[in-house]
């Protein structure tokens, strides 16, 4: 028999894609402190085929030893659709991550969980649409760019694509901008990551072509967020990147500077050139008002 904290457990594997163990403990299982009633429920869920797990152990810093991780099955995806009255959950992925990606793909969870925490700390902002980069819009279509939200070919000759990690349209005070993010794990050069990632962008900004994933937004420009492991890691991205075209889009933090109390108000994102800044400018003195930096 399912319980409510089963139904929790899918609702978290649908939002975030790919999750750790630790990761999911924390979710759902807050008062777990040893994991095992995390690894038994999980185990069952697997073992009933609402969730489907790796068999590829990784090794991930919030996690003591070496363990799978976790993604959404047809039939979980079908178990919420009917508990909720919804089918907008079909379209959840089940693919599997790719194994050298997997890391990868645990970090932007991560990211994507702090900034759902940093919402629950500051209720004035409210996050309206977030994609992640297997979101799918036509589940029959095997053309990336017709089967994936964020997957945008700007032409073909020569061929020029945008795909980020992810991406979600902020709001506040009324004002919608839209963010990318780049999460960053040290496995390629920087100077490889600037020739194949700001061209992209820069034609993105240059034609408002973010107004094809987010119609709603009103500010008229968006940011990169590029975030890094560690301060070398992103100075040198900053570096490689402050020569290309559309540089002015980017936003570098390391991982450890983004946290939910900083995400929005502390200044932890760092332009190509200059000083780090806040990604929300809020007087001290009117809680409610706040710009966009």
């Amino acid at each position: 028999m399912l319980t409510e904290r089963d139904i929790q457990v899918l609702l978290c594997l649908f939002r975030y894609y790919v999750l750790s163990r630790s990761q999911i403990q924390r979710l759902c299982f807050s008062g777990d402190q040893t994991g095992r009633v995390t690894r038994r429920r999980l185990q069952t869920l697997v073992d009933q085929k609402l969730i489907q797990r790796t068999e590829i152990l990784v090794v991930h810093p919030d996690m003591p030893s070496p363990g799978p991780a976790y993604f959404s099955s047809p039939r979980g995806l079908q178990v919420l659709a009917d508990y909720h009255g919804d089918e907008r959950f079909l379209a959840g992925t089940t693919r599997p991550p790719q194994v050298y990606r997997l890391l990868h793909w645990l970090a932007v969870s991560e990211t994507h969980m702090i900034l759902d925490a940093a919402l629950a700390l500051h209720p004035h902002v409210k996050c309206r649409q977030f994609f992640n980069e297997w979101d799918v819009v036509n589940p029959e279509e095997t053309e990336p760019q017709r089967r994936f939200r964020l997957y945008l070919l700007i032409h073909e000759t020569p061929r020029l694509v945008c795909a980020p990690d992810a991406a979600f349209l902020l709001e506040m005070d009324g004002h919608r901008k839209a963010f990318y993010l780049e999460q960053d794990r040290n496995t390629s050069g920087t100077r490889q990551i600037a020739a194949s990632k700001t061209k992209g962008y820069s034609v993105m900004a240059e034609q408002a072509l973010h107004r094809k994933h987010f119609p709603d937004e009103t500010i008229g420009v968006f940011n990169v967020l590029m975030i890094a492991p560690d301060e070398r890691r992103r100075d040198a991205l900053r570096k490689a990147i402050r020569d290309k075209p559309g540089a002015e889009l980017w936003k570098f933090a390391c991982i450890g500077d983004v946290l939910p109390e900083t995400f929005f108000h502390e200044p932890v994102f760092f332009p190509c050139i200059g000083e780090p800044k806040p990604l929300l400018k809020q007087p001290q003195t009117k809680l409610t008002t706040v710009e966009f930096v």
